[in-house]
């Protein structure tokens, strides 16, 4: 483990055992968010926009799987998974993509000894000690939030109205509110995810969207 990791897991350590003398955070809700004097979104305590891969495993009191991406199109993205995670009363998968140059991310892909097949047809590739490094103090472009928990109509009302919809499926839907710097992915037969980004980044974030939707488990079959 390297000086920076083993940092990491020592401040992680301290702030979690100052936590556990703290009633549990009830403000920070996925549907609260506001816009920053920087242009940040803020949401669930982090400034997506400003925020660094290093403080906000301090804010999730969570250590990522970082790994680096490539698309069957040759697309790189690096993303931090963080796994299961408790924010606020509710719990959900945190991934969050990193603002990485694309000479950085040539870079990680030629050192990588090994790529994984995913899921989805992308390659997955690991990243060295010193790129895992680095990956720390790069900031957060775009957070994904995905719920653990089933959401209804009701609930996904909190969120306001969208300023913009688009139909994937018979029963899912993205739900667009760029003055507010997310977008909802709603689906009524299966698992929703919320993304959200810097005012400045939601076109980007659009064009990201994928249009192809994966299978998602079905809400009566929630899986660990």
């Amino acid at each position: 483990m390297d000086l920076c990791m083993k940092v990491l897991f020592f401040t992680l350590l301290v702030f979690l055992s100052a936590c556990d003398k703290k009633p549990r955070d009830t403000k920070n809700l996925p549907w609260k968010t506001s816009i920053t004097e920087s242009g940040a979104t803020q949401v669930l305590g982090i400034d997506i926009g400003d925020v660094n891969l290093t403080d906000l495993s301090i804010r999730l009191r969570d250590v990522p799987d970082i790994a680096l991406f490539e698309s069957d199109k040759g697309k790189l993205n690096l993303e931090a998974y963080f796994g299961k995670v408790n924010v606020g009363l509710l719990e959900a998968r945190i991934v969050a993509d990193l603002e990485a140059s694309d000479a950085f991310l040539k870079q990680v892909k030629s050192q990588a000894r090994k790529r994984e097949a995913t899921p989805n047809n992308n390659w997955k590739y690991k990243l060295t000690e010193e790129a895992n490094t680095k990956a720390f103090k790069m900031k957060v472009w775009r957070l994904v939030y995905m719920p653990t928990g089933q959401y209804e109509e009701k609930q996904i009302k909190f969120f306001g109205e969208p300023e913009e919809t688009i139909k994937v499926t018979d029963t899912a839907e993205y739900r667009l509110f760029p003055s507010k710097g997310y977008i909802i992915l709603w689906d009524t037969d299966g698992g929703e995810i919320f993304y959200y980004v810097a005012k400045k980044d939601f076109a980007r974030l659009k064009a990201s969207l994928p249009m192809k939707l994966m299978a998602t488990p079905k809400k009566s079959a929630e899986k660990d």
